[in-house]
């Protein structure tokens, strides 16, 4: 999008919007940004945006801006304090791209947010106050969120209530729909606190051993608003005094149990750590998880008190040289089988500027981010779950990473507002475990926020040079895998590549195609290519990507990736996976041997080929055009095949106006050729039917008409019609090169 078209639009929103150059240098921003980001004396346009910031947050601005602009993510979101006043904003950058989607330049959206913040951590604050309080205390309580929803109910309070459900099945249910399943509560009390909820109130609860009981409601407010309450219960003695809580006496019991729990769980630790690597007799395997299950039985009630970051002592981390791609792609194998048992998608999402190379304990932060996983499966069921890594913040000893686990709508009906209490286990040791490592587990509480998040400092490793890349002389005789859980798809492919003398085998899901990968690797067969769809169910081509890349064994296998549908980001994503070449599906069958050709690096030199094949890419390789004929002729399509074939040109036959469509929405073309003899093509609206269908630019397109009519007078009417010029049938050399040259596609003959 032009600048000018740019300020158009965004001059008059109340949001706060700007656009900078790849250098952050701020080219326009309207009103909005002015007031909330400078003086509007003096103007932003010609600074830098990072200018804009707290000095502390500057230096992110700056490597988040980097970033985006060389294409290595497709967005950032991050809270920063702004200089002037230092109220606090959230920054979003997005990639303004250009015609061959690269970033062009950076549009920062700001949002104020400063008393969202203050409002938070207040809220924030009084909730983690009440967890510990519940957690620590053996008397009866109930916390209630804003929405009236049970958030955390301990033992006590059910058992008051007479309640027969676990305290972990409550949560999220209504707090006063929970409360009135007991019949030991007067129900008409019940609906008069329901009719006053920022009102204190008290309800009877009528035991029956005749112990007098009253359960209280405390309203919390936050700005004078209601945010919640507290539950509570006040027993009375016979002589009328109120009993003593015996909370404190109760922590400091905790912790001497959670000072002396430290040790085991150090053990388990490193049993379970060495478990997943080593093969057991199937016996002992069933023995030792009768026994892990129990002691997880265990720990997950101890989990719901201890506060494993405060445990006396600790761990000792072992710090080795490791390769984070590898360890993730080896963490997926192990986890496949519980998302696919949960119903669950995985998603790994590694952006392509997290260092590979690091040092850190490995073997513990696999184990972690499994717990994470594997809570996050428990907890939504059928969701799309992903472990996004993304660098944080660079130092001077190393790189800050942030890891983040959330849970998408998927097939659940409906998104879990927080992790479930049945995860307690998972979590706890998690939590732990990054304590130790440094950094600090946050738990989301709204459905925007991640499930997990938190973020630990690596010190990086040099990393060796790259390997050569492979390249082929031929693609005669050459195996390739075609991984699609379409059948239709994988049939027409292999048909398609044995016509092309290849040796094409087939596999329906991830976990065939990365065995056929590995058992002919084993047997001295190895596959170089697979051709992979983006869609497969638990996981998608892009995971599948990620493994074979960073599989030891199968990193030099070349992937190409089939789309059925296009996503903004993908190609970002591609990068990040390892992914050679990235086309629409269905596509041209010279189209799909261009690309094979260019990823293998067959009959071109290997260095001359782009990072990653796109169909914009294979167009800039070629020096003629890329033509679409719309023609129901055979002769047609021999005679302007014969004529273009020495000019570097790549034609594409359309034989009707479907087939046209489909053409134009999966590519983009430099010449159009219609035959307006044609249905559909013979109305009067033929040209601007055809330029609709042109997804970018479409004005840079040449939509010729061809016919047997040679008159001026149909060529006027023509150009009347929209289009760019008319094409005389049969197609005469001379003609044909007269409009390539007028368009600078014309190069000199090909032997």
């Amino acid at each position: 999008m032009a600048i000018e078209d740019f300020k158009r639009i965004v001059e008059n929103l109340r949001a706060a919007v700007a656009i900078a150059d790849a250098k952050g240098v701020v080219a326009f921003a309207n009103a909005a940004f002015v007031q909330l980001a400078g003086d509007p004396d003096q103007g932003v346009a010609g600074r830098p945006l990072p200018s804009f910031f707290h000095r502390d947050d500057a230096k992110r601005m700056t490597q988040n801006i980097a970033r985006i602009a060389e294409g290595k993510t497709a967005s950032a979101l991050l809270d920063a304090r702004m200089d002037a006043g230092g109220g606090w904003v959230q920054v979003a950058l997005q990639p303004a791209l250009d015609a061959r989607e690269k970033p062009g330049a950076v549009v920062v959206v700001l949002q104020d947010i400063d008393g969202q913040r203050d409002t938070e951590n207040a809220l924030n604050l009084t909730t983690a106050r009440l967890m510990a309080m519940v957690e620590a205390s053996r008397n009866p309580k109930l916390i209630e969120n804003a929405a009236g929803e049970v958030e955390l109910v301990n033992e006590a309070f059910a058992s008051l209530l007479g309640l027969e459900s676990a305290p972990q099945s409550l949560l999220g249910l209504p707090a006063a729909e929970v409360v009135g399943r007991s019949k030991f509560v007067d129900a008409a009390a019940l609906k008069g606190i329901q009719r006053k909820p920022g009102n204190p109130a008290s309800i009877p609860v009528r035991r029956p051993e005749g112990m007098e009981v009253t359960l209280e409601r405390q309203p919390l407010l936050v700005d004078e608003s209601p945010a919640g309450a507290l539950w509570t219960s006040r027993s009375v003695s016979g002589d009328g005094e109120a009993e003593a809580d015996p909370g404190a006496s109760e922590v400091a019991l905790i912790e001497k149990i959670g000072a002396e729990l430290s040790v085991a769980l150090e053990g388990i630790s490193a049993i379970s750590i060495r478990a997943q690597q080593m093969e057991f007799d199937p016996a002992l395997v069933e023995h030792f998880q009768r026994i892990r299950g129990s002691t997880e039985t265990a720990l997950a009630a101890i989990g719901d008190l201890v506060d494993f970051s405060k445990v006396e002592g600790g761990i000792e981390l072992r710090r080795t040289a490791f390769s984070l791609r590898t360890a993730v792609a080896e963490l997926v194998r192990r986890i496949t089988h519980p998302a696919q048992e949960r119903g669950c998608q995985l998603r790994v999402k590694v952006e392509q500027d997290v260092p590979d190379h690091l040092e850190g304990d490995v073997e513990r932060l696999q184990l972690l981010l499994r717990n994470l996983l594997e809570s996050a499966f428990a907890a939504q069921q059928g969701a799309d779950d992903t472990l996004a890594i993304a660098p944080k913040y660079t130092t001077r000893s190393g790189i800050q990473l942030s890891f983040a686990v959330s849970a998408g709508p998927g097939a659940a009906e409906k998104p879990a507002p927080r992790p479930s209490a049945e995860a307690g286990m998972g979590v706890a040791v998690a939590r732990f475990m990054v304590a130790a490592m440094g950094g600090k587990l946050a738990i989301g509480t709204r459905p925007a926020d991640s499930l997990y998040a938190f973020t630990i400092e690596f010190p990086i490793r040099p990393a060796p040079p790259p390997p050569p890349r492979a390249t082929y002389v031929t693609l005669v005789s050459m195996p390739v895998l075609v991984a699609s859980e379409d059948a239709e798809q994988r049939h027409e492919l292999s048909t398609l590549l044995r016509g092309w003398r290849m040796a094409p085998l087939e596999a329906d899901n991830a976990a065939m195609a990365l065995a056929l990968l590995e058992r002919l690797h084993e047997e001295g067969s190895p596959v170089p290519l697979v051709l992979v769809s983006n869609r497969m169910a638990g996981q998608d081509g892009f995971l599948l990507a990620f493994r074979v890349k960073n599989h030891p064994e199968l990193s030099s296998t070349l992937v190409m990736m089939l789309a059925t549908e296009g996503r903004p980001g993908d190609a970002i994503a591609c990068r990040e996976n390892g992914i050679a070449a990235y086309l629409r599906y269905p596509l041209a069958d010279k189209q799909l041997n261009d690309a094979l050709v260019a990823v293998t690096g067959a009959s071109l030199d290997a260095d001359e080929t782009p990072t990653l094949v796109t169909r914009h890419s294979l167009r800039e390789q070629r020096k003629g055009a890329t033509i679409l004929l719309v023609d129901s002729h055979r002769d047609s399509h021999m005679l302007a095949a014969h004529i273009l074939r020495k000019r570097d040109c790549s034609l594409v036959v359309a034989s009707d106006l479907a087939e046209a469509f489909a053409s134009l929405d999966q590519d983009l073309y430099d010449l159009v050729f219609a035959d307006t003899g044609m249905e559909w093509l013979d109305r009067p609206d033929a040209a601007k039917l055809l330029r609709a269908r042109i997804p970018r630019d479409p004005q840079a397109t040449g939509i010729y008409a061809t016919s047997l009519d040679h008159s001026p007078a149909f060529t006027k009417e023509k150009l009347a019609e929209g289009f760019d010029g008319t094409l005389a049938k049969p197609f005469r050399r001379d003609n044909l090169f007269a409009i390539l040259a007028a368009i600078g596609r014309l190069p000199d003959p090909q032997d």
